[in-house]
């Protein structure tokens, strides 16, 4: 499995997933240990509704969603997520909601199977 968790840093996770600068993409095994890690940037969505288009380069959802996917993602863990992007990404990926904010501990949570999933 591929999991995905929107960071601010290496210690901590974004609050929102549109926003965030980073996602940290861990590899998991069947014996659900950690076999690899890497960061990936994003090109945060900055309220692109409310702002004038900027040649679109990297802006709104899409562009978070398909960063996941061009990376081989297959599971989410989030605090906060716009509705387009739930939808966009349910029923490729699994969806996963958290109220943590570090990831050793959302990293704890969803290998022992404590975090319930979305979809």
């Amino acid at each position: 499995m591929k999991l995905a968790i929107p960071i601010l840093d290496e210690k901590t996770v974004c609050s929102h997933f549109g926003k965030t600068p980073f996602f940290m993409i861990f590899e998991v095994n069947e014996n659900n240990e950690i076999i690899g890690s890497k960061q990936v940037g994003n090109s945060p969505c900055h309220g692109a509704a409310h702002e004038p288009e900027q040649g679109h380069g990297g802006q709104g959802p899409g562009s978070t969603v398909q960063t996941l996917l061009s990376e081989g993602v297959n599971a989410v863990v989030f605090v906060n997520m716009g509705q387009r992007s739930v939808n966009a990404l349910a029923s490729v990926v699994e969806l996963y909601q958290t109220s943590l904010e570090d990831v050793d501990a959302v990293l704890k949570e969803v290998l022992s199977g404590n975090l319930t999933k979305l979809n």
